[in-house]
């Protein structure tokens, strides 16, 4: 029975790209999309497959969304990471430290909340986001405004649901991002991820 495709690379750069190695794509490249997935646990990060020249010669790299993934996953120079094809696109991801144990990667919990009229001042959390980042136990968090205002708002439980509390309407007025909203009745999308060794909850503008 013949294993599963299947390469490893030993990182020996971090850059917004990664080759593939020639044998496998000589051997199972017709298989692959121009789009995959990477998996970590429940984790998928989407990332393009393209050719380019190396030295006269055709190469594979992962290309947009490798970034991505080396951000959240944070491999190190000479780790080794094990890339397994499970079919339908997605590749299993399995990280070794330089120990040559398999390293347990922290994915940092995220979700997407939307801001509209005046419910913006009083948003839900979303249970999962909560649960993950221990928010039920907490009676309050630091938010931090990507490149902006950071400010401590308190939390408040009630039925296992988790609101912004005190706080949060001065958060979003120091940073502008009720303005719009309360004003001409538009919509903001944002990016919340919780940072557990501070205890703080990153938060990004996606559109409007």
């Amino acid at each position: 029975m013949e294993s599963k495709p299947a390469f490893y690379k030993i990182l020996l750069e971090l850059s917004s790209h990664l080759r593939l190695p020639q044998g496998f794509m000589e051997k199972y490249g017709k298989m692959l999309p121009k789009k995959v997935e990477l998996k970590i646990g429940s984790t998928i990060w989407k990332v393009m497959v393209e050719k380019q020249k190396l030295e006269e010669e055709d190469h594979h790299f992962f290309t947009r969304g490798w970034t991505k993934f080396c951000q959240d996953v944070r491999p190190k120079i000479f780790e080794l990471l094990v890339f397994s094809y499970v079919g339908r696109s997605t590749f299993l991801v399995t990280v070794y430290a330089t120990s040559a144990l398999e390293k347990s990667v922290f994915i940092a919990p995220r979700c997407i909340v939307v801001l509209k009229d005046y419910r913006c001042y009083k948003i839900h959390i979303p249970k999962k986001f909560a649960e993950a980042c221990g928010l039920l136990e907490k009676t309050k968090v630091s938010i931090e405004y990507v490149g902006g205002y950071t400010s401590p708002v308190a939390l408040t439980t009630w039925q296992g649901r988790v609101t912004f509390g005190a706080g949060w309407s001065r958060f979003l007025k120091a940073n502008r991002l009720s303005t719009d909203i309360t004003l001409h009745g538009s919509r903001k999308t944002l990016s919340l991820e919780f940072v557990p060794t501070k205890n703080l909850i990153k938060v990004q503008l996606l559109h409007h």
